[in-house]
């Protein structure tokens, strides 16, 4: 994107010292944490104590591009002084790494207050089948090679929609002509999210994860969004500088959008009524799922975690471990493809007390390193059946992918 790895100079303040505006040089580093460089301080009459640096809850400022002369709005949230050096020219370094960048003059700069969430991903932009190209056929017409490219915007997609939420799927199209004999149609999808009521920009991320995570569990894909952005109360659109961590995408197993999109009223209803029912589940699922540095012992824990609680919860309150998974494996897609569901629910029960309680006699039958890594691909295609059930969705297939798994793990059960 146009902004990193790039300098900007520009004036900066903060809520209470608005009158006391600095000059500074800002930069966006490539991972989107933000710079500002200053001979001036951004706290007016402070200096370093033994406490430490200054910091500052939220930096707004007007600045203007090196390369491009182009001009932007910047609110630049949790910043820390991260230099100061007194002398002839006094030097005060400041740092974010979760800013917003507005491609307009926002005369409300100082409004905190948001009301819609843009997300865009590569990953669910290829989910949706739906596009506004259309093609007419190519090749060549009397040996001049021609092509006829057509593009209609198609219409939004409602998702959802109740008293707190709008949410629907937006394409967003630009086309241009930058220079001679150089043009494009680009088509971005966005999934919009519009709230009823404006909410600070802590809240507005804690909405981003509750729809991520449930696109993921959709898709049954780790992913974040690529793009995201945020439109203030007031009007004007903000995109978050900030970079997410990659995540280990392997297999993926997406619901059709199709039926995604006839049943999407009652997914996203029962996704939200159980939040807090499935809190814990849903946060130590995701703590894992498609991180990356996990060790496999640690993912098998805790999907194991997930399963135990998810049947203390949802199916029996009081059950010994061995007959909590024996009932999740019964009533799987894995019923009928695992050779013996008893003694694969007793190696997991087994595995699970050696590694989390270190009891040395449970060593010879847990299950070795290859056995614990089938064991966390079938157990995480568990978990995403379970969580598809509770969305109200019964289409669901064991992905192709997983077949050698199973013939790996009949093996160590043979």
């Amino acid at each position: 994107m146009e902004y990193y790895n790039c300098y900007f100079e520009g004036v900066f303040w903060t809520p209470e010292n608005e009158d006391s505006k600095i000059i500074a040089t800002l930069n966006i580093d490539d991972k989107g944490i933000v710079t500002i460089s200053s001979l001036q301080s951004l706290i007016k009459g402070k200096r370093m104590t033994n406490e430490g640096w200054n910091k500052l809850k939220i930096v707004f400022g007007y600045i203007n591009s090196h390369d491009t002369s182009k001009s932007y709005s910047v609110k630049l949230y949790n910043v820390n002084q991260i230099h100061q050096s007194d002398g002839a020219l006094s030097k005060f370094k400041y740092q974010s790494s979760n800013s917003l960048i507005s491609k307009a003059f926002d005369e409300d700069i100082e409004n905190l207050n948001f009301n819609s969430i843009m997300l865009n991903s590569n990953i669910v932009s290829q989910w949706i089948p739906i596009t506004g190209f259309k093609w007419e056929p190519n090749g060549y017409e009397d040996k001049n090679f021609k092509v006829n490219q057509l593009y209609e915007q198609p219409k939004k997609i409602e998702v959802f929609k109740n008293a707190d939420y709008n949410i629907y799927i937006f394409f967003r199209a630009s086309a241009g002509y930058p220079v001679k004999r150089n043009s494009y149609i680009r088509e971005e999808v966005f999934f919009i999210i519009e709230t009823a009521s404006s909410f600070d920009l802590k809240q507005l991320y804690k909405s981003k994860a509750t729809i991520e995570r449930l696109l993921n569990i959709i898709l049954f894909v780790p992913f974040y969004s690529t793009n995201v952005e945020f439109r203030s109360s007031t009007g004007s659109d903000y995109i978050d500088l900030g970079k997410s961590k990659e995540l280990s995408i392997g297999r993926s197993n997406p619901l059709k959008f199709k039926v995604f999109q006839e049943h999407s009223q009652e997914i996203f209803t029962k996704w939200f009524e159980k939040q807090k029912a499935f809190e814990l589940l849903i946060k130590n699922f995701f703590s894992v799922f498609g991180q990356k540095g996990v060790l496999i012992e640690n993912k098998f824990l805790t999907y194991v975690s997930v399963l135990e609680n998810y049947h203390k919860n949802n199916v029996k309150k009081s059950a010994i471990l061995k007959n909590r998974l024996f009932n999740i494996l019964k009533n799987s897609s894995f019923n009928e493809k695992i050779i013996d569901i008893d003694k694969y629910a007793e190696k997991l029960k087994v595995t699970r007390n050696y590694h989390a309680h270190l009891e040395e006699k449970h060593e010879k039958n847990s299950l070795d390193s290859k056995g614990i890594l089938y064991s966390n691909r079938i157990l995480e295609v568990i978990i995403h059946e379970i969580m598809l059930q509770e969305l109200g969705v019964s289409e669901f297939k064991i992905p192709q992918s997983e077949d050698k798994i199973i013939g790996e793990l009949n093996k160590i059960l043979e």
